[in-house]
């Protein structure tokens, strides 16, 4: 190859990839656009359902703290009790 003709390949493989990034690019530019427009219609909805979502999410959290609270309260105690025992043990054992 000569070098005017590497120079024209160089040239426009550049060409390609300026316009490659163009219309890759170009969906970046306009999805945000129209979401941004259509977002004002959108917004009165969102926010309504997005409070039911809160109070149910909020709902649900302390059905799971109070659920875990009775499953995990035993291990607490028994854990408790055992380290008590121990500490009643080790101070008994000094006593002697």
């Amino acid at each position: 190859m000569t070098p005017e003709t590497l120079a024209l390949a160089r040239d426009l493989a550049l060409v390609l990839l300026i316009v490659e990034a163009v219309i890759l690019g170009l969906p970046l530019l306009i999805i945000p656009f129209y979401a941004i427009k259509y977002l004002r219609r959108l917004k009165a909805p969102i926010r309504r359902n997005l409070r039911k979502v809160g109070r149910r999410t909020a709902q649900v959290e302390m059905a799971t703290k109070a659920a875990m609270a009775m499953a995990v309260q035993p291990f607490l105690w028994a854990g408790a009790a055992g380290a008590g025992v121990r500490r009643a043990c080790r101070y008994l054992a000094r006593r002697r």
